[in-house]
């Protein structure tokens, strides 16, 4: 067998678990053929585990270790890895749990994976230049109610369990803290920052409202319309203006364009 129709069977066996190989293999005087195999099999599994690992340690917190490494093992069955970044490997794990059992059936873990793996593809989102809000300035008065705005790529909204956050946020920091059990939600806006970094906060549903109609390509007297269906007119106007305040002061505009 030539070695580049060898490297192909040899790849091709750990991916399907071993096969015809073996018998290509030599033993050694320690390990027969197929145990020698093993060890390249075992490795490949442990590396695209401690992937796993890395990008979602709190997670694997939350899990702790034979839960998480049972939910490696089913992943790493149903997913042979397709790139040779080992950052995209883990990128479907999310939607992995909230589609088989039994990590679909506990809503936070899923999320928590979500929150995740946001937090990794803002930090890996296409740079783009952000605005001030002085760029508002540019925009005649008479066309202001049809002014729509373009956002940085690595801005995402997130609909998580309540509570998901603030696990987050005491595991990061080594504090001990119980997984949330409340039916309630809330809306994460994760972007990255200006010292490229990631950042999120909670927003409340009024800023949740406004944001995903903005991000949809909606117009500032869309987004006063939406608002003013939960509150006054007046009320309504100026929770847009302090919210687009806002998205300029963290960065979110990337470009402001009347239709």
């Amino acid at each position: 067998m030539k070695l580049a129709a060898l490297q192909t069977a040899f790849q091709d066996a750990i991916l399907d678990e071993a096969g015809e190989i073996i018998a290509a293999i030599m033993p050694s005087r320690q390990l027969d053929s197929a145990a020698r195999f093993a060890i390249y099999a075992d490795a490949y599994r442990s590396r695209l585990a401690e992937f796993l690992a890395n990008d979602y340690p709190v997670l694997h917190l939350a899990l702790d270790d034979q839960d998480f490494g049972m939910l490696a093992a089913a992943y790493i069955d149903s997913t042979p890895s397709a790139h040779r970044n080992a950052r995209w490997y883990a990128h479907a794990l999310p939607d992995f749990m909230r589609a088989h059992t039994p990590w679909c059936d506990s809503k936070i873990f899923a999320d928590l994976a979500l929150f995740e793996r946001a937090l990794s593809d803002a930090f890996d989102a296409a740079d783009a230049p952000s605005l001030d809000a002085t760029a508002l300035g540019s925009i005649a008065p008479d066309e202001q109610p049809r002014l729509c705005f373009a956002f940085t790529p690595s801005v995402a909204l997130l609909t998580l369990q309540q509570g998901t956050a603030a696990y987050y946020e005491a595991a990061i920091e080594n504090q001990a803290a119980s997984l949330p059990e409340t039916a309630g939600e809330e809306t994460l806006l994760i972007w990255r920052g200006a010292v490229q970094q990631p950042f999120y906060r909670i927003v409340e549903e009024d800023e949740a409202l406004a944001l995903a109609a903005a991000t949809s390509g909606a117009s500032l007297e869309e987004i006063c319309g939406l608002l003013s269906l939960r509150n006054e007119a007046e009320t309504a106007a100026s929770q847009a203006a302090a919210f687009l305040l806002h998205w300029f002061a963290d960065g979110l505009v990337a470009g402001l364009s009347c239709r």
